[in-house]
């Protein structure tokens, strides 16, 4: 059902040989999945916001946590890695690790544009992203920047606690894109890390 999905989002010839995926959060650092190659790259028209609730992974059901997902934004291109899997074997296990993974937490399969780097040049292709949107169940969407800040602070789910996937998806984006004033995540580690020391 899933790759059948797929298909009907991409052309037979894309899916049966090749696949991209767009990852703008801890994707960027733990795909999950087998790929050939990784590349920077950017989705067009998008900013990434952490508005989307987590209940598993970075929180639980008191308190959730906050993750990346991605909002429409003209004037915006949201950062992140794309990487191609290669073989309908490798593609049909990418999509079930990613429905099991984000699917299954509030996501939604999404086609976006995306930019990259390849050969000097600057191409455009579609990748296959995964997006909460803000009629999900899970979806707190978006609040004065010390209150979500707090949020991430305390918040704890089964792959450890929400202030170190904000810390490290900052780190990374930092590192690989050394340009990127990426505002909104920058805000939010900053207090994160204020307020960790206030209580250190």
């Amino acid at each position: 059902m899933l790759f059948r999905l797929s298909r009907a989002m991409l052309t037979q010839n894309e899916i049966e040989s090749s696949l991209w995926v767009f990852g703008y959060g801890s994707l960027i650092w733990n795909p999950g999945f087998l790929f050939e190659e990784k590349r920077r790259g950017y989705a067009l028209g998008f900013a990434r916001r952490m508005y989307q609730g987590n209940t598993y992974h970075r929180g639980d059901d008191l308190l959730p946590g906050r993750v990346a997902t991605l909002i429409n934004d003209a004037s915006s291109s949201a950062s992140g890695m794309l990487f191609r899997v290669e073989g309908q074997k490798q593609i049909r296990a990418a999509l079930e690790h990613l429905t099991e993974r984000e699917v299954g937490n509030g996501y939604e399969f999404r086609v976006v544009a995306c930019e990259v780097e390849m050969d000097n040049e600057i191409v455009q292709m579609n990748a296959l992203t995964c997006i909460a949107h803000h009629n999900n169940e899970f979806y707190l969407g978006p609040d004065e920047t010390f209150k979500m800040a707090d949020e991430i602070r305390r918040a704890k789910g089964l792959a450890g606690p929400n202030y170190e996937y904000v810390l490290k998806l900052a780190e990374h984006i930092r590192l690989l894109f050394p340009e990127e004033n990426d505002r909104h995540l920058f805000e939010l580690e900053g207090m994160v890390r204020n307020g960790l020391a206030t209580l250190a």
